[in-house]
C-alpha cells in the first residue's frame, strides 16, 4: 500500500511543479512587459496578481515537498545524502523570507511610483533565478537518490 501512497504523492508534487512552472513564466513575461508610461497601472496591477498566485502556489509546494514529499523520501531512502535536504529545506525559509518582503511591497506599490516599481520587479527576477537554481538542486537530488544503483548484487 504504501508503493500507492508514495505514487499519488510523486504524482501531486509533478502537478504542482507543472503549476508553478507555468505561474512563474506567467509572471516572467508580466515582468518583462514593456508598456508605455500610460499603461503602467495596468503592468503594477498584472505583476501583483501574477506574483499573489505565484506565492500561493510556491508556499503549497514547498509544504508539500516537507511534509510529504520528497525530502522526507530522501531522507528514509538515503540518509548519507540529508545534509542536502537540510541545506534544501533552509533555502525554502530563505525563499519564504524573501516572498514575505517583497509581497507587502508588491502590494503597496503603485502606478505614480515606477522607479521604485522596476526596482520591486528587479527584487523579484533576482527571487526567480534563486528558485530556478533550488529546483535544479532538488531535481539533481530526487535524481541521485531514485536513480542511483547501490550495487552489493554479487
Amino acid at each position: 500500500m504504501q508503493g500507492i501512497d508514495t505514487q499519488s504523492q510523486a504524482n501531486v508534487a509533478r502537478m504542482e511543479h507543472q503549476i508553478l512552472d507555468h505561474v512563474k513564466q506567467a509572471l516572467r513575461v508580466t515582468l518583462g512587459w514593456k508598456v508605455p508610461s500610460s499603461g503602467l497601472s495596468r503592468k503594477v496591477s498584472s505583476v501583483r496578481f501574477t506574483f499573489q498566485s505565484f506565492q500561493r502556489h510556491l508556499e503549497r509546494l514547498m509544504d508539500l515537498e516537507e511534509q510529504d514529499g520528497y525530502m522526507v523520501l530522501v531522507a528514509e531512502m538515503k540518509p548519507n545524502i540529508f545534509s542536502r535536504v537540510e541545506r534544501l529545506e533552509q533555502e525554502h525559509v530563505e525563499i519564504r523570507n524573501a516572498m514575505h518582503v517583497l509581497l507587502p511591497e508588491v502590494e503597496a506599490i503603485s502606478e505614480y511610483q515606477s522607479e521604485e516599481f522596476e526596482e520591486v520587479c528587479e527584487e523579484i527576477c533576482v527571487l526567480l533565478e534563486q528558485i530556478d537554481r533550488h529546483d535544479e538542486e532538488e531535481i539533481r537530488l530526487l535524481q541521485e537518490t531514485m536513480l542511483m544503483d547501490e550495487g552489493g548484487e554479487g
